[in-house]
């Protein structure tokens, strides 16, 4: 199987209506309407996930055309880089915060840099991960002029209408998103929390940050993180790694 086609059992529904998918190394989201053939997309995956991120959408029935909107949680590259051409192949309006839209755009983002990453190459694991992102591309230009951006607290008019939760520090305008379904709080938490990484060790899933060197503001960012978990949802959508269920 080539590696940018998801396997069927890298598409799961978390809640009725809400399916997590992981691409290449990192997820996005997809979360449908239950009265029609609209649905909302949560980040992209890497620009080499794009064919993979059509396919989940045919898995699950949908068409690319239907996408009511495509929700940001902030603009790495592995987290936009599906959405470049979706955008431009289908009209698909793109969303993000108000302080992260020149995260999107770029050309410069709060982006890990290889003066970062370079004093951490003598640790395997930052290698492994460091090939398999420039097997995903990416080094390939990401640019997206948001259609609209959001705020902290907004309810959006899009299927699931979820609540926008601002959390900075892995980037300014890195946010979460907090569906209500059947009863149970569902958090898409982006890369506020993570469940797994290539760069972290391994072990059972648990909601914790990334390694230092991929966040803008390291304190903040674990502040962010400690109000995430302060909101006790009962399942975690994260940017990277399965679903975890807290509570």
């Amino acid at each position: 199987m080539n590696q940018t086609e998801p396997a069927t059992d890298s598409v799961v529904e978390a809640a009725r209506g809400i399916w997590l998918v992981r691409g290449g190394s990192s997820n996005w989201i997809i979360v449908k309407d239950p009265e029609s053939a609209s649905f909302t997309l949560i980040d992209g995956g890497y620009p080499a996930d794009y064919p993979a991120l059509v396919t989940s959408l045919g898995l699950l029935g949908l068409r690319p055309q239907d996408c009511a909107a495509a929700l940001v949680t902030h603009g790495h590259v592995d987290h936009i880089g599906g959405l470049q051409r979706l955008e431009a192949d289908y009209g698909v309006p793109v969303l993000c915060h108000a302080d992260e839209a020149a995260n999107l755009m770029g050309p410069d983002r709060e982006q890990v840099t290889l003066a970062r990453i370079v004093p951490q190459l003598w640790r395997g694991r930052v290698r492994r991960w460091l090939r398999l992102a420039l097997s995903l591309d990416a080094l390939e230009p990401v640019s997206i002029t948001p259609s609209s951006a959001f705020r902290d607290g907004d309810r959006l008019d899009v299927p699931g209408s979820p609540t926008v939760l601002h959390f900075p520090g892995h980037t300014s305008g890195a946010s979460a998103f907090l569906f209500d379904i059947d009863g149970e709080r569902i958090l898409v938490s982006g890369d506020v929390a993570v469940t797994a990484h290539e760069t972290l060790p391994g072990g059972a899933p648990r909601a914790q940050l990334l390694p230092p060197m991929f966040h803008r503001d390291r304190a903040v960012a674990g502040a962010s993180l400690e109000r995430l978990l302060a909101l006790k949802p009962d399942v975690l959508l994260p940017g990277h790694g399965p679903a975890l269920r807290v509570g």
